[in-house]
């Protein structure tokens, strides 16, 4: 079971991009258990707020990111142990040419590659969170060898293998077929029934998981809506 209690608040959190406004005083918290949907249209702040959430955009002066066990002067690393994040640009940074059991494992490290080879309690969490997705047969695979489905089945593999409180999840069915679709979603309905805190950013209401209980619908970095799920119409 997991603790009670907010994982994680903004108060009336602004971002800044380049000297560029694009989020503006957004308030809410998400609690264990929750599963957040995210969404609006391409340029509405979705991707900005799950980085900012994620410790990598600091809120502007006047608003604050609070998060669970992290008081001034503790590591935002500490946060991370208990944080997973699906994102675009880690299908990028991640080393094309690493083992996909150490992919995996570095989701244990928050980090990009590992510093020395994964040990046995590590390596058998890896497989554990690989079959989790469908993706049990890819251990000892290259990562440059795998298609872009099997890639992002990885870092969902990645992201769980921590057995995180919060999974942060940017545009993650972007790109797969329908049948890893279909996969990545039931796990993450498993994650939520669980007691993971989900948020995850899409466009597409046919993509929500089942068990969805919070929306956030963003215009041009202004919530339109937070709260309970009004229904899956999407936007």
């Amino acid at each position: 079971t997991r603790r009670g209690g907010e994982l994680l608040r903004l108060v009336r959190a602004s971002v800044f991009l380049d000297w560029r406004p694009v989020l503006h005083e957004l308030s809410f918290a998400v609690l264990p258990g929750q599963c957040w949907v995210v969404h609006g249209a391409n340029g509405s702040g979705k991707t900005t707020l799950l980085r900012a959430m994620y410790g990598d955009h600091p809120p502007a002066l006047g608003g604050r990111i609070l998060r669970r066990d992290v008081a001034p002067g503790v590591p935002l690393a500490e946060f991370r142990r208990h944080c997973g994040l699906v994102a675009p640009h880690l299908h990028a940074d991640l080393p094309r040419e690493d083992r996909v059991l150490d992919v995996v494992v570095s989701g244990l490290h928050s980090s990009v590659g590992l510093d020395a080879p994964p040990g046995a309690a590590e390596a058998a969490a890896a497989r554990r969170a690989l079959r989790a997705f469908g993706a049990g047969s890819l251990a000892s695979r290259r990562l440059a060898s795998l298609s872009y489905g099997q890639v992002r089945r990885v870092l969902f593999a990645r992201a769980a293998v921590q057995d995180p409180a919060l999974l942060l999840l940017d545009e993650p069915f972007a790109g797969v077929d329908a049948g890893t679709r279909a996969a990545l979603r039931r796990g993450i309905e498993r994650q939520v029934a669980a007691g993971t805190a989900v948020v995850l950013a899409s466009h597409h209401a046919d993509e929500w998981p089942a068990n969805a209980s919070h929306e956030l619908e963003l215009e041009r970095g202004r919530a339109l809506w937070c709260g309970p799920m009004r229904g899956r119409d999407g936007g």
